[in-house]
Formats: structure tokens, sequence, C-alpha cells
């Protein structure tokens, strides 16, 4: 088997097994606001992948070829799961006060940990970047998901309580 069918078989496996989670979890957000963290997940992995990782800077490629690919495509899928998943964990725990920054933390490590076995099967091809650097990306990229989320979820709940909005879940 290539190469190429293993970062297939990879990127189609954790696809699949993320929208497979994300289906059967009870739901706990309001769709609106689970459509925006995914959205805006995808929107700051697109927009990395295609300012940083796209010449003239070039630090990297996603999956072998750097064009458009299935597994590209599977990949950006990804992101999205990923997003929900933090947001749907950091709700279920009920992270406040001072354990957020060990949430974050936590998320982050779990995210580099994935990305490195993801670029063992050629998800990601380094050229002048470093697995480091993506634990930053990851801390910056889950505190500004928090924050979003707190101001989506108090903007949601006033407009519940105004009566702006029916409640969803």
């Amino acid at each position: 088997m290539s190469l190429q069918n293993f970062n297939l078989w990879f990127n189609i496996i954790f696809f699949l097994s993320g929208v497979y989670l994300v289906y059967r979890l009870p739901q706990r957000l309001p769709i609106t606001v689970t459509i925006l963290i995914m959205i805006m997940s995808l929107a700051i992995a697109l927009g990395l992948d295609h300012t940083i990782g796209a010449p003239p800077i070039d630090l990297y490629d996603t999956n072998i070829k750097p064009w458009l690919t299935l597994p590209e495509i599977l990949t950006w899928g990804m992101y999205p799961i990923s997003g929900y998943l933090y947001i749907y964990l950091y709700e279920k725990l009920k992270v406040r006060g001072y354990f957020i920054p060990l949430f974050i933390l936590c998320w982050s490590t779990f995210g580099t940990l994935f990305e490195e076995l993801a670029k063992t099967f050629k998800v990601f091809v380094y050229k002048d970047w470093a697995i480091r650097y993506s634990f930053l990306v990851y801390l910056f990229t889950q505190l500004l998901t928090t924050i979003v989320f707190k101001i989506l979820m108090n903007t949601y709940r006033k407009m519940v309580k105004d009566k702006k909005v029916f409640r969803e879940y």
C-alpha cells in the first residue's frame, strides 16, 4: 500500500469517526452556536493553511500533494469537528476559573500529539515548520475559540431572555 493510500485511509477513518462521534453525542449547545464554532474552526485552519502554508511563506503542505485532493478535503472536515469537540467538552466538564488555562493547555497538547500522528501519515509535510510552533498555534486558537464561545453563549442567552430567539436545546 502506498503512502498516499495510508494518508487517505488515515483521513477517512478519523473524519468518519469524528462525524460519528459528533452525531452520537447528546446535544448540549444551541445549533446556531455549534455552527458558528465549527465555521470559525474551519476558517482559522484554512486561513493558516493558505497563508503560512502557501507561497511565499510556504512552511508546510497539507497532505502529500500541495494541491486540492480528497484527503485534503477530509482534513479540512476534521477542523470543525475538533472545534466542536473542544467546546462540547468545555461545556460538559463545566470548565471555569483557574481550570480554563489548564483545559486549554491539555487540549493544545492533545492537538499537538494528534498532529504529530497525522504528520507520520503525511497529512502534514513540514518544510520550515516544527511541531512546537503548532503547540503555540493551538494555544492561541483554543483561547480565541473559548472567548468567542463565551461571547456567543452570552449573546444567545440574552436573546432567549429578551424573547428574540427560541431556545434551541
